[in-house]
């Protein structure tokens, strides 16, 4: 029987609505019917809050005119998990896009263009665009602040969530310890406070499991001539690590390294807003990375110019034990403390700018790797 257009209107309704929730089949189906006159085939994906949608036909599809017909679907859309959108049109074929566009969701109901890449030649640039930080996310990174300042100050607090602190700083050494080839597990120490990850001997069939994952991983991505080169590289910086005493360092290292990327995570999730459901989640993350900054700088000044809490750390944990960076100091790089907690404090210092630098140019950063993908 033919379908009525009451039946057609009720379709395409129960499509949006399901849009709005973002499932990304019937997002596709939508735009797909928009195209549909123009002999255009539309594929869609979403990466966090970035949806990307790539535009293929048998001549290069007209970007002004696709643009504007997907600015007016997604009008119709607005959908919460959805913040920006990046077109991409090439045609069938050919694995390289001839143009792309960013859009940015300005507010529930509009669009804005934010980046435009036209036909490329061999002398055009694309043009970045600056992200900004929105009033949550400065209000989250200035809540964040003062929490952090107040269970630094505050005793109590400060050493509840210290265990925060223990957790990500074992399971650095847990993660590259299996990294490399060794059982390792992240325990509490109960005899003296803090914790400590027993590891044992180096496998060989952990080792094999790894190099496994990256064929595996490489086989997955074999289209993709970008991530093969990078997994080449990794694998080559890998053998090279782990045939040497490189994969000791880091074995050691990444305890306080662990904490830094602690730091980079927690306070980007707050200033993008990643992954938080609410802005109370954004505060937290705040929290969490500034109070993870402040207490390495204090821990990396302390040790860098204080005479005594030097001594009290080389004594190293119940006398026994060695602290990490004692390790590093006296067995490998054979140089003063105070010259590894330095390095450390400056660590400390250039994560947080670095979260800003990302955040800054990620639409820019997020432009170039599709164009490597793309490649």
């Amino acid at each position: 029987m033919p379908r009525c257009d009451g039946d057609k209107l009720m379709n395409e309704w129960e499509l949006v609505e399901s849009a709005k929730s973002g499932e990304m089949q019937a997002l596709s189906a939508l735009l797909n019917q928009t195209f549909v006159d123009r002999a255009i085939t539309v594929k869609v994906s979403l990466q966090s809050t970035c949806l990307r949608i790539l535009l293929e036909a048998d001549q290069v599809p007209d970007s002004e005119a696709t643009i504007a017909l997907i600015q007016d679907r997604m009008q119709d859309i607005k959908s919460d998990r959805i913040q920006s959108v990046q077109v991409f049109g090439r045609v069938n074929g050919v694995n390289r896009s001839v143009w792309s566009e960013t859009l940015t969701l300005e507010s529930s109901a509009s669009f804005t263009s934010t980046a435009v890449h036209p036909p490329q030649t061999s002398g055009s640039r694309s043009r970045s665009r600056i992200r900004s930080v929105d009033s949550k996310g400065s209000s989250a990174l200035l809540t964040g602040f003062i929490l952090a300042i107040a269970l630094t100050i505050i005793s109590p607090f400060r050493v509840l969530f210290h265990g925060f602190l223990i957790l990500v700083h074992e399971i650095g050494h847990a993660a590259t310890h299996w990294l490399f080839g060794r059982p390792a597990i992240p325990t509490v120490n109960l005899a003296y406070g803090g914790g400590v990850t027993l590891v044992f001997d180096q496998s060989i069939f952990v080792i094999c499991l790894v190099y496994l994952a990256i064929a595996f991983l490489a086989y997955c991505c074999r289209r993709y001539r970008f991530i093969l080169v990078l997994l080449g590289i990794f694998t080559s910086i890998y053998s090279i690590c782990l045939s040497t005493s490189i994969n000791l360092i880091l074995s050691i290292f990444m305890g306080h390294g662990m904490e830094l990327v602690a730091i980079a995570v927690c306070l980007y999730l707050s200033i993008s807003g990643y992954f938080c459901r609410s802005s109370g989640d954004r505060s937290i993350y705040s929290m969490l990375g500034f109070f993870t900054l402040f207490s390495d700088v204090q821990f990396a000044w302390n040790l860098a110019h204080d005479l005594d809490y030097r001594e009290m750390y080389e004594g190293g944990i119940g006398g026994v034990i060695d602290n990490d960076f004692v390790i590093l100091a006296r067995d490998y790089f054979n140089v003063d403390l105070s010259v590894v907690a330095t390095d450390f404090l400056i660590g400390c210092v250039i994560v947080p700018l670095i979260v800003l630098l990302v955040f800054y140019t990620e639409f820019w950063l997020r432009e170039w790797l599709d164009r490597m993908l793309l490649a």
